[in-house]
């Protein structure tokens, strides 16, 4: 067993300070996880650290309840960080839209910052029209993707068969395509 699965398992049992020592084990993984997410780089108003630290904000609300390992805290992290991420990019459009305050906005960056808001929203979306079709092809995706987990990860992650794990990868990168395509 490992020094997380083992700390998780003492967090689980009331020790708070087992928590954040098992948090601090896994800390350059969740960077690694934001800087992948956020696409090696930040923004004037989100960066690799603050995502961490909300998406740890929002897993510490939870606790270790049911997070049994290393692998599984990392795919629940980068889940919590797409939903962060998410919310970043449809504040980013209300604000592009006006937001409720009057601004004259000529500048290209803000284009392009509202073109990446509005590719992550339709990403979702797809991601969620998929969801009702297939939950597991969603998990997979978001532990490949957006927890940047191998095949074998992935697989220990969800509890499937690393060839289970592997055919709704590739079946989720067509569905996605698919669904892409028609938005």
């Amino acid at each position: 067993m490992s020094d997380i699965t083992l700390l998780l398992a003492q967090a689980r049992a009331g020790d708070a300070q087992a928590w954040d020592r098992a948090v601090g084990l896994v800390y350059e993984d969740l960077k690694r996880i934001a800087r992948g997410l956020l696409g090696g780089r930040g923004s004037a108003t989100l960066d690799a650290t603050q995502l961490v630290h909300e998406g740890y904000l929002r897993l510490a609300r939870g606790g270790a309840e049911g997070i049994v390992d290393r692998v599984h805290f990392l795919a629940l992290a980068a889940r919590a960080m797409r939903q962060l991420m998410l919310n970043h990019a449809r504040d980013r459009l209300a604000l592009k839209r006006g937001g409720g305050i009057s601004h004259v906005d000529a500048d290209a960056h803000a284009d392009t910052i509202a073109e990446e808001a509005r590719g992550l929203i339709e990403l979702d979306s797809a991601l969620m029209r998929l969801e009702e079709e297939d939950p597991r092809c969603v998990r997979v995706v978001e532990c490949r993707i957006f927890a940047g987990m191998t095949e074998q990860e992935t697989a220990d992650a969800l509890d499937l068969t690393l060839r289970t794990s592997q055919r709704l990868w590739l079946d989720a990168r067509q569905r996605l395509a698919a669904l892409l395509d028609d938005a």
